[in-house]
């Protein structure tokens, strides 16, 4: 018989999980996932070159846990019951629409195609429009990495990606603007105009 998990420190403390820590659960899971899957086809190769059983089963067991933790990451709920404030749910700057709970995105009516870090990246720089936010603040909200990153361009290349998508849908170029040594503003025109 399976007895439950014993309790966190952050449980047996009674402190509520709050969106940005099941957000960096959600993370977690999908990074563990995805690092299951990378273990899986090096088994698979091994497998395919020595057809011994055991490289086949262990890549079968790899298989099934990469999908055991994309289940878990997929039941992370996006707001947790417990949670303390409940954020808006729609974000609206002009002609920038977010629902954040269908995750869904609109440019002056028009549906943008977002990736699902693409369309949290677009939620963090909105919830903050027209401040300057830094890289790392946006690794640990969006992406979940903890501490200090020096060296990665995962935030340009989705930067680039969502201004593309955004610019698609009939966004000025100067959408997203990326403050060099710092990290990236979302300007939208009505707000650049009402300042």
């Amino acid at each position: 018989m399976l007895s439950p998990a014993p309790a966190t420190s952050r449980e047996s403390d009674g402190a509520p999980i709050d969106e940005a820590e099941a957000d960096r659960l959600y993370a977690e899971a999908m990074a563990a996932a995805r690092r299951a899957a990378r273990v899986a086809a090096e088994l698979e190769r091994a497998a395919a070159q020595a057809p011994q059983p055991g490289w086949q089963l262990a890549a079968a067991s790899c298989r099934r846990a990469e999908g055991n933790l994309r289940s878990a990451a997929e039941a992370v709920p996006e707001v947790p019951v417990d949670a303390t404030a409940e954020p808006r749910r729609a974000l609206v700057i002009d002609p920038l629409s977010i629902d954040r709970l269908r995750r869904v995105a609109f440019w002056e009516g028009l549906p943008l195609v977002l990736t699902r870090l693409e369309f949290d990246l677009l939620v963090a720089l909105a919830e903050r429009a027209g401040e300057v936010m830094h890289k790392d603040d946006l690794l640990r909200q969006v992406w979940g990495y903890a501490g200090r990153v020096t060296r990665t361009r995962t935030v340009d290349s989705h930067a680039s990606r969502l201004r593309r998508s955004l610019i698609g849908a009939g966004a000025p170029g100067t959408i997203i603007v990326n403050v060099w040594g710092i990290g990236y503003r979302l300007v939208v025109p009505d707000l650049e105009r009402a300042a």
